[in-house]
């Protein structure tokens, strides 16, 4: 009976996950890590070209690529099956993903097999896997961008003045000029600002007041 049930598994046709990525070393460690499992097969390439319809799962290997090269394999494989970054750091991943938010996948450099496994399992059903920190840094981000308050009511008048000069496109300095203060002083009131309306950045807080402009 096992013997019937090996030879059924190694005749049905495997699931294909896609690598890309021109790092020998990586390629051995993944087909180590799925050697023992029956239903998936890797395939690895360093060739963009190489993108097929038969895969169902792309690992993109980000220390492979870089600048226009990564912007290219991104284009390649926007709207196509699920995409996981691999061997990525946390900065890397995390600029990728509010760069590419389409990416289902994140598998940091020292992520176990026992982790892999699971997250190409949770994939390939339609799912998404980001580790913790990164789910938890776009949680804060969507929340900051859909509150309901509005940003002037919590300001002080100089500080509305001083945002309205951002929303002008203008420096620290010349805003200090323009208001007889010093950049200092400036540095101060927009760090103050940003805490109030929950934005990370100048140009977050002028989004915020536009939004809170509208009707």
């Amino acid at each position: 009976m096992d013997r019937e049930l090996t030879q059924l598994s190694a005749s049905s046709t495997p699931t294909c996950l896609g690598l890309l990525s021109g790092n020998e070393l990586l390629g051995q460690l993944l087909h180590h890590y799925i050697d023992h499992d029956l239903s998936l097969q890797l395939r690895a390439s360093a060739d963009i070209s190489q993108i097929s319809a038969d895969v169902s799962l792309w690992l993109l290997d980000v220390q492979s690529f870089s600048g226009e090269d990564l912007d290219a394999v991104f284009a390649q494989l926007y709207s196509r099956v699920p995409t996981a970054l691999v061997n990525s750091s946390q900065t890397q991943a995390e600029e990728l993903v509010e760069t590419y938010p389409w990416i289902n996948g994140v598998f940091y450099s020292s992520c176990p097999r026992d982790q892999f496994l699971l997250g190409v399992n949770v994939l390939l059903k339609g799912g998404d896997w980001l580790p913790r920190g990164l789910m938890e840094r776009l949680l804060r981000q969507l929340r900051r961008l859909r509150q309901p308050a509005c940003p002037h009511a919590r300001l002080t008048q100089r500080e509305r003045e001083i945002l309205e000069l951002v929303r002008k496109g203008l420096p620290n300095a010349e805003i200090a000029a323009h208001l007889c203060l010093s950049p200092h002083t400036i540095k101060s009131h927009i760090h103050n600002l940003l805490r109030k309306i929950g934005a990370a950045n100048r140009a977050e807080a002028v989004f915020l007041m536009q939004a809170s402009s509208q009707p």
